[in-house]
Protein backbone atom coordinates (compact mmCIF):
# COMPACT_ATOMS: atom_id res chain seq x y z
CA UNK A 1 0.00 0.00 0.00
CA UNK A 2 3.05 2.78 0.99
CA UNK A 3 4.91 1.72 -2.34
CA UNK A 4 1.21 1.88 -4.51
CA UNK A 5 1.35 5.41 -2.89
CA UNK A 6 4.73 6.56 -3.06
CA UNK A 7 5.51 5.16 -6.96
CA UNK A 8 1.60 5.91 -7.98
CA UNK A 9 1.27 2.25 -9.50
CA UNK A 10 -1.84 0.97 -8.20
CA UNK A 11 -0.90 -2.61 -9.91
CA UNK A 12 1.73 -3.10 -7.09
CA UNK A 13 0.93 -6.01 -4.88
CA UNK A 14 1.73 -8.56 -2.38
CA UNK A 15 3.12 -12.02 -3.94
CA UNK A 16 0.93 -13.21 -1.10
CA UNK A 17 -2.14 -11.47 -2.91
CA UNK A 18 -4.02 -13.82 -4.69
CA UNK A 19 -7.13 -11.89 -4.30
CA UNK A 20 -7.23 -10.67 -7.94
CA UNK A 21 -10.06 -7.54 -6.98
CA UNK A 22 -12.49 -10.38 -5.61
CA UNK A 23 -15.26 -9.31 -4.43
CA UNK A 24 -15.33 -9.51 -0.22
CA UNK A 25 -17.99 -12.14 -0.35
CA UNK A 26 -15.65 -14.43 -2.94
CA UNK A 27 -12.16 -13.81 -0.88
CA UNK A 28 -14.13 -15.11 2.43
CA UNK A 29 -15.90 -18.24 0.69
CA UNK A 30 -11.95 -19.01 -0.51
CA UNK A 31 -10.68 -18.33 2.86
CA UNK A 32 -13.12 -20.82 4.47
CA UNK A 33 -13.14 -23.67 1.57
CA UNK A 34 -9.12 -23.99 1.49
CA UNK A 35 -8.45 -25.07 4.92
CA UNK A 36 -10.86 -27.78 4.04
CA UNK A 37 -9.51 -28.42 0.57
CA UNK A 38 -6.13 -28.99 1.93
CA UNK A 39 -7.11 -31.00 4.36
CA UNK A 40 -8.98 -33.33 1.50
CA UNK A 41 -6.53 -33.17 -1.22
CA UNK A 42 -2.91 -32.84 0.67
CA UNK A 43 -1.73 -35.84 2.46
CA UNK A 44 0.81 -34.04 4.02
CA UNK A 45 -1.83 -31.95 5.51
CA UNK A 46 -3.92 -34.52 6.30
CA UNK A 47 -1.64 -37.40 8.14
CA UNK A 48 0.37 -34.76 9.87
CA UNK A 49 -2.80 -33.00 11.11
CA UNK A 50 -4.43 -36.44 11.74
CA UNK A 51 -1.49 -37.30 14.17
CA UNK A 52 -1.77 -33.89 15.77
CA UNK A 53 -5.12 -34.22 16.27
CA UNK A 54 -4.92 -38.48 17.76
CA UNK A 55 -2.06 -37.11 20.05
CA UNK A 56 -4.04 -33.66 21.24
CA UNK A 57 -7.46 -35.60 21.68
CA UNK A 58 -5.73 -38.22 23.86
CA UNK A 59 -4.43 -35.58 25.83
CA UNK A 60 -7.19 -33.97 26.56
CA UNK A 61 -8.80 -37.75 27.31
CA UNK A 62 -6.05 -38.00 29.93
CA UNK A 63 -7.39 -35.05 31.92
CA UNK A 64 -10.89 -36.68 31.98
CA UNK A 65 -9.10 -39.27 34.09
CA UNK A 66 -7.19 -38.04 36.24
CA UNK A 67 -9.79 -36.67 38.39
CA UNK A 68 -10.98 -40.50 38.93
CA UNK A 69 -7.24 -41.74 39.32
CA UNK A 70 -5.95 -39.83 41.89
CA UNK A 71 -9.16 -38.82 44.01
CA UNK A 72 -10.98 -42.98 43.97
CA UNK A 73 -7.48 -44.55 43.76
CA UNK A 74 -5.33 -42.87 45.43
CA UNK A 75 -7.70 -40.75 47.79
CA UNK A 76 -6.03 -37.06 46.85
CA UNK A 77 -8.65 -34.54 47.34
CA UNK A 78 -9.55 -32.01 44.47
CA UNK A 79 -6.89 -29.42 45.78
CA UNK A 80 -4.21 -32.21 45.32
CA UNK A 81 -5.95 -33.38 41.98
CA UNK A 82 -5.65 -30.13 40.45
CA UNK A 83 -1.42 -30.39 41.10
CA UNK A 84 -1.32 -33.32 39.31
CA UNK A 85 -1.80 -31.35 36.29
CA UNK A 86 1.32 -29.50 36.78
CA UNK A 87 2.93 -32.94 35.42
CA UNK A 88 2.18 -32.25 31.98
CA UNK A 89 2.84 -28.79 32.28
CA UNK A 90 6.22 -29.28 32.96
CA UNK A 91 6.75 -31.84 30.21
CA UNK A 92 5.68 -29.05 27.91
CA UNK A 93 8.36 -26.73 29.69
CA UNK A 94 11.04 -29.54 28.99
CA UNK A 95 9.28 -30.33 25.51
CA UNK A 96 9.71 -26.73 24.58
CA UNK A 97 13.21 -26.19 25.82
CA UNK A 98 14.44 -28.96 24.13
CA UNK A 99 13.04 -27.96 21.04
CA UNK A 100 14.26 -24.07 21.10
CA UNK A 101 17.79 -25.63 22.10
CA UNK A 102 17.95 -28.12 19.15
CA UNK A 103 15.77 -27.36 16.08
CA UNK A 104 17.53 -24.11 14.75
CA UNK A 105 21.22 -25.71 15.56
CA UNK A 106 19.76 -29.09 13.61
CA UNK A 107 18.29 -27.20 10.56
CA UNK A 108 21.74 -24.86 9.84
CA UNK A 109 23.53 -28.34 10.10
CA UNK A 110 21.18 -30.19 7.86
CA UNK A 111 21.35 -27.28 5.61
CA UNK A 112 25.30 -26.88 5.15
CA UNK A 113 25.07 -30.37 4.43
CA UNK A 114 22.70 -30.01 1.76
CA UNK A 115 25.34 -27.44 -0.05
CA UNK A 116 23.35 -24.25 2.17
CA UNK A 117 19.76 -25.32 0.75
CA UNK A 118 17.05 -25.12 3.35
CA UNK A 119 14.36 -27.78 3.01
CA UNK A 120 10.88 -28.05 4.91
CA UNK A 121 11.53 -31.68 5.67
CA UNK A 122 14.65 -30.62 7.76
CA UNK A 123 11.94 -29.60 10.52
CA UNK A 124 10.89 -32.79 11.37
CA UNK A 125 14.21 -34.60 12.27
CA UNK A 126 13.57 -33.97 15.80
CA UNK A 127 9.92 -34.96 15.78
CA UNK A 128 10.83 -38.48 15.07
CA UNK A 129 12.80 -39.23 18.52
CA UNK A 130 9.60 -37.13 20.72
CA UNK A 131 7.44 -39.55 19.10
CA UNK A 132 8.59 -42.22 21.20
CA UNK A 133 8.09 -40.62 24.72
CA UNK A 134 4.03 -40.92 24.57
CA UNK A 135 3.42 -44.61 24.27
CA UNK A 136 5.42 -44.39 27.31
CA UNK A 137 3.14 -42.52 29.57
CA UNK A 138 0.21 -44.44 28.19
CA UNK A 139 1.76 -47.56 29.25
CA UNK A 140 3.15 -46.41 32.27
CA UNK A 141 0.47 -44.07 33.21
CA UNK A 142 -2.65 -47.05 32.66
CA UNK A 143 -0.94 -49.95 34.46
CA UNK A 144 0.51 -47.86 37.35
CA UNK A 145 -2.98 -46.62 38.33
CA UNK A 146 -4.45 -50.07 37.64
CA UNK A 147 -2.25 -51.95 39.63
CA UNK A 148 -2.42 -49.42 42.14
CA UNK A 149 1.32 -48.12 42.13
CA UNK A 150 2.56 -45.50 44.79
CA UNK A 151 0.75 -42.37 43.61
CA UNK A 152 4.37 -40.61 42.48
CA UNK A 153 4.72 -43.33 39.80
CA UNK A 154 1.41 -42.44 38.31
CA UNK A 155 2.35 -38.81 38.73
CA UNK A 156 5.64 -38.71 36.82
CA UNK A 157 4.15 -40.95 34.17
CA UNK A 158 2.75 -37.85 32.72
CA UNK A 159 5.23 -36.02 32.47
CA UNK A 160 6.76 -37.95 29.47
CA UNK A 161 3.39 -37.18 27.25
CA UNK A 162 3.92 -33.29 27.79
CA UNK A 163 7.30 -33.43 26.97
CA UNK A 164 6.44 -35.82 23.78
CA UNK A 165 3.65 -33.51 22.27
CA UNK A 166 5.44 -30.05 22.69
CA UNK A 167 8.46 -31.95 20.42
CA UNK A 168 5.89 -33.23 17.90
CA UNK A 169 3.52 -29.84 18.15
CA UNK A 170 6.27 -27.30 17.30
CA UNK A 171 7.87 -28.95 14.35
CA UNK A 172 4.92 -30.57 12.25
CA UNK A 173 3.13 -27.48 12.44
CA UNK A 174 6.77 -25.40 11.70
CA UNK A 175 7.32 -27.67 8.90
CA UNK A 176 3.38 -26.79 7.50
CA UNK A 177 3.97 -23.60 7.30
CA UNK A 178 7.12 -23.61 5.35
CA UNK A 179 5.70 -25.82 2.59
CA UNK A 180 3.18 -24.02 2.22
CA UNK A 181 3.92 -20.28 2.58
CA UNK A 182 1.12 -18.58 0.56
CA UNK A 183 -0.74 -20.55 2.20
CA UNK A 184 0.47 -21.25 5.88
CA UNK A 185 -2.45 -19.89 7.54
CA UNK A 186 -5.13 -21.88 5.83
CA UNK A 187 -2.65 -25.38 6.21
CA UNK A 188 -2.89 -24.50 10.26
CA UNK A 189 -6.36 -23.67 10.25
CA UNK A 190 -7.04 -27.25 8.23
CA UNK A 191 -4.54 -28.58 11.47
CA UNK A 192 -6.93 -26.76 13.80
CA UNK A 193 -10.19 -28.15 12.18
CA UNK A 194 -9.17 -31.80 12.58
CA UNK A 195 -7.39 -31.12 16.16
CA UNK A 196 -10.50 -29.32 17.72
CA UNK A 197 -12.57 -31.51 16.42
CA UNK A 198 -10.91 -35.38 17.56
CA UNK A 199 -10.12 -33.30 20.68
CA UNK A 200 -14.08 -32.56 21.18
CA UNK A 201 -15.14 -36.44 20.42
CA UNK A 202 -12.08 -38.63 21.45
CA UNK A 203 -12.79 -37.85 25.39
CA UNK A 204 -16.35 -38.98 25.07
CA UNK A 205 -15.27 -42.33 24.01
CA UNK A 206 -13.06 -42.31 26.84
CA UNK A 207 -15.94 -43.58 29.60
CA UNK A 208 -16.91 -46.64 27.24
CA UNK A 209 -13.26 -47.62 26.51
CA UNK A 210 -12.17 -47.87 30.03
CA UNK A 211 -15.18 -49.73 31.05
CA UNK A 212 -14.33 -52.47 28.51
CA UNK A 213 -10.66 -52.64 28.50
CA UNK A 214 -10.00 -50.69 31.98
CA UNK A 215 -6.91 -48.19 32.69
CA UNK A 216 -4.21 -50.88 31.77
CA UNK A 217 -5.52 -52.02 28.71
CA UNK A 218 -7.64 -49.17 27.51
CA UNK A 219 -4.28 -46.99 27.83
CA UNK A 220 -2.17 -49.40 26.18
CA UNK A 221 -4.59 -49.36 23.39
CA UNK A 222 -3.61 -45.63 23.03
CA UNK A 223 -0.51 -46.42 23.27
CA UNK A 224 -0.22 -48.75 20.38
CA UNK A 225 -1.84 -46.52 17.97
CA UNK A 226 1.14 -43.80 19.08
CA UNK A 227 3.81 -46.40 17.91
CA UNK A 228 1.91 -46.82 14.73
CA UNK A 229 1.86 -43.41 14.14
CA UNK A 230 5.63 -42.56 14.96
CA UNK A 231 6.95 -43.49 11.64
CA UNK A 232 4.93 -40.41 9.80
CA UNK A 233 7.44 -38.32 10.92
CA UNK A 234 9.93 -40.04 8.90
CA UNK A 235 8.09 -40.56 5.88
CA UNK A 236 7.39 -37.54 5.26
CA UNK A 237 11.03 -36.77 6.25
CA UNK A 238 11.79 -38.93 2.79
CA UNK A 239 9.16 -38.19 0.69
CA UNK A 240 7.42 -34.83 1.81
CA UNK A 241 9.58 -33.42 -0.71
CA UNK A 242 8.37 -35.66 -3.29
CA UNK A 243 4.97 -35.02 -2.67
CA UNK A 244 4.93 -31.38 -1.97
CA UNK A 245 6.15 -31.05 -5.55
CA UNK A 246 3.62 -33.54 -7.26
CA UNK A 247 1.17 -32.00 -5.67
CA UNK A 248 -1.22 -30.38 -8.47
CA UNK A 249 -4.47 -28.93 -6.88
CA UNK A 250 -5.03 -25.15 -7.35
CA UNK A 251 -5.96 -23.70 -4.20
Amino acid sequence: MLLRKELGQDSLKSCYDDTNSQSTTRILLTGLIRPLKMLVLSPIVLLLSLYIAFVFGTVYLLYTTIPTVFEETYGFNVDLTGLVYLSLGLGNILGWLVCTFLSDRTIVRLAQANDGHFEPEMRLTISIYFGIFLPVTLFWYGWSASNRNHWASTLFSLIPYGFGIMGLFLPITTYLVDSYPTYSASAIAANIILRSTVGALLPLAGPPLYDSLGLGWGNSLLGFICIAMIPLPVLFYNFGGRLRKAERFKL
